[in-house]
């Protein structure tokens, strides 16, 4: 019920992650398609270096602290085609279930049209629609993991649109920012005390996302 284009990392030629991360997809057909991506990618990258940086002062850390685990992260950007709906969904399958992103965040521009759906603390479903001049910023799994769920994952969904729009299509593009592979995501000390012990067992991001990627069945054990 959707299909998506990723732009990857943009590492520089002497990076120790040139031969890690593969070339983004050059789509000849579409001479600004590349260009356009590559602009939006790194604009959203800027700007998540700055959310993270207000994240560390906020959790008691070097401002800059997250700033060399982000530079050649492993981050995505994903635009997203929810295709129209022309049969009836299969055991009440919506357009993306219920989910926490992975990755530390998860920067949205304004989506086009409804869907986009945030569980809030006491379980309610809550639509979440950005102004063309706004961002939704999520917290991914990994930060909620690595500040002891002092930040927590936010569960998001995408639900179907009423019957009458079903012949639809939905456009979405966000950007998931992700660290290095080696950064530890060892819970932070300053978000442990007596109330809240720590929750995780030590790991890298690495580990996690290989953790992750094969509970999802995309990569084999």
């Amino acid at each position: 019920m959707k299909e998506f284009w990723h732009f990857g990392q943009y590492v520089s030629e002497n990076s120790k992650y040139k031969d890690v991360y593969p070339d983004n997809v050059q789509v000849e057909e579409l001479p600004k398609f590349n260009v356009v991506g590559k602009e939006a990618y790194q604009m959203l990258e800027k700007t998540g270096v700055y959310v993270l940086r207000a994240l560390a002062i906020y959790l008691g850390l070097d401002e800059f602290y997250f700033d060399n685990f982000i530079k050649d992260g492993n981050s995505i950007l994903r635009p997203i085609h929810y295709p129209p709906i022309t049969d009836e969904p299969k055991d009440g399958a919506v357009r993306a279930a219920a989910h926490g992103d992975i990755n530390l965040i998860t920067l949205l521009m304004g989506s086009q049209g409804k869907g986009l759906q945030v569980q809030n603390h006491n379980g309610d479903w809550i639509d979440a629609i950005a102004a063309p001049d706004e961002v939704v910023i999520n917290v991914g799994d990994m930060l909620s993991r690595h500040t002891n769920n002092k930040l927590k994952s936010t569960i998001h969904r995408v639900v179907n649109p009423p019957r009458e729009l079903w012949g639809t299509s939905r456009f979405s593009i966000p950007f998931f920012m992700h660290p290095v592979s080696d950064m530890p995501l060892n819970c932070l000390e300053n978000c442990i005390d007596e109330k809240n012990p720590k929750l995780y067992e030590d790991i890298t991001s690495g580990e996690f996302l290989h953790e992750r990627l094969v509970d999802l069945g995309l990569i084999k054990k």
